[in-house]
């Protein structure tokens, strides 16, 4: 009977002890989750400010590109007067802008706004993204790669995707900068389901550039692709080409 009873208070020691050392564990846990939670609600406090530094001050950079001759600086300012975005509504200037543009580029204002961005208001961030993307391909505008870095970074600091998509698809490609399949992935990855994007990581996941190879995710991104993202797309051009 003593033994039991001992045997049964060596056992209860045995799993207070297990506790106690959980507990502590436990408590150390929370600490550091408690630390961790801190330092993410300080970088977001920080992305939001820089953010709001980004959102103030690049309208200013496009204002001193327009200045100094660039057409498509020139139409997104116009538009950003016309929409009231960042630089507050003013008709006539946005007028003169527009006039002033044409004048240098009548086929690039004529077509500014893709078809599938008919009837909305596009946000600034966006327009930079478009600058770089005409750039990149020479639509309208002369092919420079200089030109597509400016305004890529100026969209990506605003966190757009489309910026996103063509900083990774320059430094996937090499083209305009040192090619970096590390960044460029980083940057793909941050672009959401621009179709650049997508296109870009399947080619990534196949070859094994900046990724582990894999084959599946390549099929994934290509089919992700082609059966729901450029479907939507095309069906909003024609929808937007018909009326």
């Amino acid at each position: 009977m003593v033994k039991k009873i001992l045997a049964i208070m060596l056992a209860f020691m045995v799993t207070m002890n297990f506790f106690s050392v959980a507990c502590a564990k436990t408590a150390e846990e929370k600490a550091a989750e408690k630390e961790a939670n801190k330092e993410f609600r300080e970088q977001k406090k920080r992305e939001k400010e820089l953010l709001k530094f980004h959102r103030k001050n690049n309208i200013f950079q496009v204002e001193k590109w327009a200045n100094e001759g660039d057409v498509q600086a020139q139409l997104i300012l116009s538009y950003a007067y016309a929409t009231g975005q960042r630089i507050g509504h003013n008709t006539k200037k946005a007028e003169e802008w527009k006039n002033t543009a044409t004048a240098n580029n009548s086929d690039l204002a004529e077509h500014f706004i893709p078809l599938e961005y008919a009837n909305k208001k596009i946000p600034l961030p966006r327009l930079y993204g478009l600058a770089a993307c005409r750039s990149q391909i020479g639509q309208y505008v002369d092919q420079n790669f200089d030109d597509v870095l400016r305004w890529a970074d100026l969209g990506a600091s605003e966190l757009d995707k489309l910026s996103c998509a063509v900083l990774g698809s320059a430094y996937y490609t090499g083209r305009g900068i040192r090619q970096d399949y590390k960044k460029a992935i980083e940057f793909l990855k941050k672009a959401g389901s621009e179709p650049i994007a997508l296109n870009l990581l399947s080619d990534a996941y196949a070859k094994g550039n900046g990724v582990d190879k894999d084959l599946e995710k390549s099929k994934f991104y290509a089919d992700y692709l082609n059966s729901v993202v450029q479907p939507k797309i095309d069906k909003q051009r024609e929808k937007n080409s018909g009326q």
